[in-house]
């Protein structure tokens, strides 16, 4: 790597010294214009193509008849190589440095890393420089690419010595899904170079496998699950499925659902990924379905056992509060007498009893005789 960028040294000198001595050089004065995030430069003639590499990486072509490369992010605080060739003609390599280096680059913080974890939150971490001076501290910042609007750290922790050393965000619904992430150091007796990278949220989210619920019975199991996530739409699941001691296997899917036929009982765990992702979540815990009851049934033994007594509890208590309830009624509202009279009332089912006048009445009242003749 240091031959070729000694050959590409030697090749821009080479250039800029046939510019100072040719007037007729095609290219001139290259430069970089951050707020457009554009290298751009002069163009004198025509040329074929013309091609724009970062660090010896060819990352985009030129546009606009070949008057500047557009980046979609420029970096910030580290220092790469700009240079752009010709595809068509007399060999032709130019190059310039961005941004300007300032300050020990050794004393910036380290080994920047930022993930999405359980939904909502975004954590990034990072290491103190090793030539970093005793009294360095450093804030992390969120810039959003289009507008460069920045926003620091809410919440930091800290090392033994009190230097911030991770960030986190609460709510990553609110954020830009495209970020840039700059750790910014300061000190009172050196300049501290930052630290940046550019991150895309749904290609850094570390996602939580989702739980698996199921309704089974020994013809049938229907599982089902659903992941969750604010930055990631669509989704690949792996779903690892064991009956009894068989050997597992392994259904990949685009749906959240999946059906087993003459189930059993078995085991079930799963992992997700983003749908255009590279890094899966980890394995769910597994999760064991009973759906061989010897019957027709989504129930187990033990809730059936609990329904049964249950039932049993609840006849006699459901008793004792309608009696309850029949014997509070009767004390409000009590029943009022009615005398039966033999005469015109139905006598069916009625019974009478003779009177004999010679008998004493135990309340020695008067009794007067009462003949009845028959009706008129």
């Amino acid at each position: 790597m240091a031959l070729v960028w000694l050959m590409v040294f030697l090749t821009s000198v080479s250039g800029l010294l046939q510019m100072e001595e040719d007037p007729n050089v095609l290219i001139k004065n290259l430069r970089m214009e951050p707020g457009e995030r554009r290298l751009t430069w002069d163009l004198h003639g025509n040329v074929s193509e013309i091609m724009c590499f970062i660090n010896s990486k060819l990352i985009t072509k030129a546009i606009d008849n070949n008057r500047y490369c557009q980046f979609h992010v420029l970096p910030l605080c580290e220092v790469r190589n700009f240079t752009i060739s010709l595809t068509k003609g007399p060999p032709f390599l130019m190059g310039i440095q961005y941004p300007l280096q300032e300050g020990n680059p050794g004393a910036a913080a380290q080994r920047l890393d930022c993930w999405v974890h359980d939904v909502d939150f975004l954590t990034c971490s990072w290491e103190v420089g090793r030539e970093a001076p005793s009294d360095v501290q450093y804030r992390l910042y969120w810039q959003e690419l289009r507008t460069h609007r920045e926003q620091e750290c809410p919440h930091y922790e800290m090392d033994d010595r009190g230097r911030h050393v991770r960030c986190r965000f609460n709510d990553v619904s609110r954020l830009p899904k495209q970020l840039q992430i700059l750790v910014r150091g300061t000190s009172h007796g050196a300049r501290i170079p930052c630290l940046d990278r550019s991150v895309e949220l749904s290609e850094i989210e570390r996602l939580s496998p989702p739980n698996i619920t199921a309704m089974c019975n020994k013809s049938y199991s229907m599982m089902e699950w659903k992941a969750s996530s604010h930055v990631n739409l669509r989704f690949e699941y792996q779903l690892q499925i064991q009956k009894g001691s068989d050997p597992a296997y392994t259904e990949k899917l685009q749906e959240n659902f999946f059906q087993i036929h003459n189930p059993g009982n078995y085991m079930a765990r799963l992992k997700v990924k983003g749908f255009f992702r590279n890094t899966w979540s980890e394995w769910s815990a597994p999760q064991y379905f009973v759906c061989d009851l010897g019957e027709d049934s989504q129930w187990p033994n033990w809730l059936l056992t609990t329904l049964v007594l249950l039932g049993t509890l609840l006849v006699p208590g459901l008793a004792v509060v309608l009696c309850g309830r029949y014997s509070v009624l009767q004390k409000l509202f009590p029943p009022i007498p009615h005398m039966k009279d033999p005469i015109t009332d139905n006598l069916e089912g009625s019974k009478l009893v003779a009177w004999e006048a010679s008998r004493a009445s135990r309340e020695d009242c008067p009794v007067a005789e009462v003949q009845v003749l028959g009706e008129t």
